[in-house]
């Protein structure tokens, strides 16, 4: 199969990026990319561009010929939300919930249905996160001095299996709602057991083993987190399975890449240029893209520096 075309869809809190793959020995027909990352407490933001010749995505050029909806039950009661044209995205009204399955439906003018599952899990508890400076030191090629390292302790699973993703927030201008995502390094099993790069990326997936009641220790470095000049969020999201799965494939996708504009080559561990080029997960029937569920939870860290508190 040969790869004819790459996008790069940048969706809330974190840099998402699709790469798609179409065999370029049939007829091109028209398609089309839906992607949409849902969470509890705000309306679905859906992202649909029609997909041009070679793979150049176009925007669409009337999409109030478009329909777009979803659909969940709650409380026993069928609910339907449609969501309306703004900009450059649909935007519903109703404000999503977690433990709550939603059904996505695309409506195109030649009345053909695009659709999509998923659901928004609860969020996860209130772990603690103690942050240790220094905990080593670190020379690299640009980088030479102590790094930090943000400890989280989950004292058991939960009742049943749950997908995660975890990643670091530098606080912008003492100001919680401005932040930026630090690069890490983790080496536990929990993420190297998903078989990803794990050195110093934006965020890391893993999963906790139902009926394993060991507490789980996760070690995030950082080196350029310097906790005398910053203050840092923790952010731990529950997330869906077509989340986690689009996740992971997109990271084993570039990880064979070895260069993006997001991740270069030094960022990715070991890189390997004899891997064989995974295609980037899709939940969508009767299109490209991804309609995944989060949840996300801040925690609070606690440093080891006498007289300072983290946030």
């Amino acid at each position: 199969m040969r790869i004819i075309f790459y996008t790069v869809c940048c969706l809330l809190f974190s840099s998402c990026i699709t790469e798609y793959t179409l065999d370029g020995s049939e007829d091109f027909e028209e398609q089309y990319s839906v992607n949409g990352l849902i969470r509890p407490g705000v309306p679905a933001s859906i992202y649909i561009h029609k997909v041009g010749d070679l793979g150049k995505m176009e925007t669409i050029s009337d999409p109030s010929k478009l329909r777009v909806w979803i659909t969940w039950n709650w409380e026993g009661e069928e609910k339907i939300d449609s969501l309306q044209f703004s900009v450059d995205y649909f935007e519903g009204d109703a404000e999503l919930k977690f433990n709550t399955s939603y059904h996505l439906n695309v409506l195109l003018p030649d009345g053909k249905l695009i659709k999509a599952t998923t659901n928004i899990p609860s969020p996860a508890p209130s772990y603690d996160v103690y942050l240790k400076f220094p905990a080593g030191f670190v020379q690299l090629d640009n980088i030479t001095g102590p790094f930090s390292r943000f400890v989280m302790t989950m004292p058991d699973s939960l009742i049943e299996a749950k997908y995660y993703e975890s990643m670091l927030l530098q606080v912008e201008e003492n100001d919680v709602s401005k932040f930026k995502i630090q690069y890490c390094r983790n080496d536990d099993t929990a993420t190297l057991i998903e078989n990803l790069p794990s050195n110093y990326l934006p965020y890391f997936l893993f999963q906790n083993n139902k009926g394993d009641k060991l507490p789980m220790i996760l070690n995030f470095d950082s080196v350029k987190a310097n906790p005398f000049s910053n203050r840092f969020i923790f952010r731990l999201s529950s997330v869906s399975e077509q989340y986690f799965r689009y996740k992971k494939s997109l990271l084993q996708h570039l990880d064979v890449l070895s260069h993006t504009s997001e991740f270069d080559a030094p960022m990715l561990f070991f890189p390997d240029i004899f891997k064989e080029l995974q295609p980037v997960y899709s939940n969508i029937e009767g299109a490209e893209g991804v309609f995944a569920g989060y949840n996300p939870t801040d925690l609070s860290v606690t440093c080891n520096l006498s007289g300072y508190e983290c946030i």
